[in-house]
């Protein structure tokens, strides 16, 4: 009941669960601060009661005492001081990444929120500048003639928020490097990966379907209303679906954007008719956004959505390395996952069907869609191929035929013509090469005929 009287951003975070509240808490600025806040609370006790409860400065030396209208001059000027190194130092960066994020990304704004650095570095000038303002308060109503810690506390914070101060400009200004930002990206989407796909899910998948409850019938779940696929929570479900004796089989993944109406997913089995629908509802959160917590799809969206800015602002370097990042982390999905569907309880039985997004998928997510973008620019095609060749040195040879049809089916859809000689010859080496490694030489002849049709 108390709920319903709180704000609704409040009591939104109150329904969410614990995974959520934390990736939720990460893009918000308030979380952070408002923790340095309270430790600031606790801290500027310390020379407060130095100095007014145990009369610090009775038992130092006229160097380190300060009259009370000194301080209050020297804190009063700290105040305003720090408050303004704060605002102007937001200002001048939201400005540049505002204009920054147009020009690649729009998520680079929330990324750069998100950074623990920045939040940091943030808390430390909200905290150094409530410490400035609790002592100013407690020193301008003091009857105290001297003050020793207060004016010491005081400065030695300033000093901080300075050095914080130089600090947050070059962490600016080494996070918008763009090989930095790809960076960092390819670095939140492994941990995803790591999360969602090897930690939560792997320990209960298999490659073999076991027994599936086929022979019973069905019953379907619609989705209560539109929005993203936010979170599933796998481990649950497992646990509900074998107590109901039941298999479940998921109809949309994490990042599916579902209408109210929309399957959700279906269930069968020997006690599928006992089963209460509001048990797996619950397991399965629904949004107006979608969240990155389990969409592996969006890890290379946001990597090909750079590759395609840059290519826009004809900056190819920045996508000949985003390129190479994606190409490392199709190989860290291909190394570190199965990616079976089959999600199996202590006992083997299969309980939960997940289909997760396949190889080809995250090629097509990242690559497929480059390609449409690099308009007469296939100079950027011959380094795709290249990173392809380099990319069969380290995947299962069960992903080469995808790969090449890939390939393949790019070169075809670019006229001879597009190309100078000297790339042309050299598009057709890489093509070769690629060819050799995947076990396609035959149809290499076909491309070498596009290519060269004289």
């Amino acid at each position: 009941m108390l709920i319903k009287l709180l704000p609704r951003p409040i009591r939104k975070y109150l329904h969410m669960t614990k995974r959520q509240r934390k990736h939720e808490a990460q893009l918000n600025l308030w979380v952070m601060p408002t923790i340095y806040i309270a430790g600031t609370l606790v801290l500027v006790s310390i020379p407060l009661l130095l100095d007014l409860y145990l009369d610090l400065p009775t038992m130092t030396t006229g160097f380190f005492n300060a009259s009370a209208s000194n301080t209050g001059t020297l804190v009063s000027v700290l105040v305003s001081g720090t408050l303004l190194l704060a605002a102007y130092t937001l200002n001048s960066i939201l400005v540049v990444l505002t204009s920054f994020s147009s020009e690649y990304s729009p998520r680079m704004l929330f990324n750069f929120i998100s950074d623990r650095t920045t939040q940091h570095i943030l808390g430390l000038f909200y905290g150094s500048f409530v410490f400035m303002l609790v002592s100013f308060l407690f020193v301008t109503n003091s009857s105290r003639d001297y003050f020793t810690a207060v004016p010491i506390a005081c400065t030695l914070v300033t000093l901080a928020a300075v050095i914080g101060f130089a600090i947050f400009v070059n962490h600016t200004t080494t996070w918008m490097q763009m090989h930095n930002i790809v960076e960092a990206m390819k670095t939140e989407s492994e941990r995803i990966i790591q999360s969602t796909l090897i930690d939560e899910l792997e320990p209960y998948r298999s490659d073999e379907p076991g027994y599936t409850f086929e022979d019973y019938t069905g019953y379907t779940c619609k989705a209560s209303s539109s929005g993203y696929v936010q979170l599933i929570n796998f481990v649950d479900m497992i646990k509900q679906a074998k107590e109901d004796d039941v298999v479940v089989r998921m109809d949309a993944k994490a990042g599916d954007f579902v209408l109210k109406g929309n399957r959700l997913f279906s269930y069968r089995g020997p006690g599928a008719q006992g089963v209460q629908i509001e048990k797996y509802s619950k397991l399965i959160q629904i949004g107006h956004k979608r969240s990155e917590i389990q969409d592996v799809d969006m890890s290379m969206n946001k990597l090909s959505e750079i590759a395609i800015k840059s290519i826009g602002n004809d900056d190819p370097t920045s996508a000949i390395n985003t390129f190479h990042q994606m190409a490392d982390l199709m190989i860290n999905i291909d190394a570190s996952t199965t990616l079976h569907p089959y999600l199996q309880d202590e006992d083997e039985q299969t309980r939960v069907v997940y289909n997760t997004v396949t190889f080809s998928t995250y090629l097509h997510e990242g690559f497929g869609r480059i390609r449409h973008y690099t308009q007469k620019d296939y100079l950027l095609i011959v380094e795709m191929i290249q990173v392809f060749i380099r990319m069969t040195d380290s995947i299962s040879e069960k992903n080469f035929p995808i790969i090449w049809e890939f390939a393949q089916d790019t070169i075809l859809h670019i006229s001879y013509s597009a190309f100078f000689r000297a790339d042309r010859i050299r598009l057709l080496d890489y093509l070769k090469q690629l060819a050799d490694v995947t076990g396609h030489k035959m149809d290499y002849y076909e491309l070498e005929r596009h290519l060269q049709p004289n």
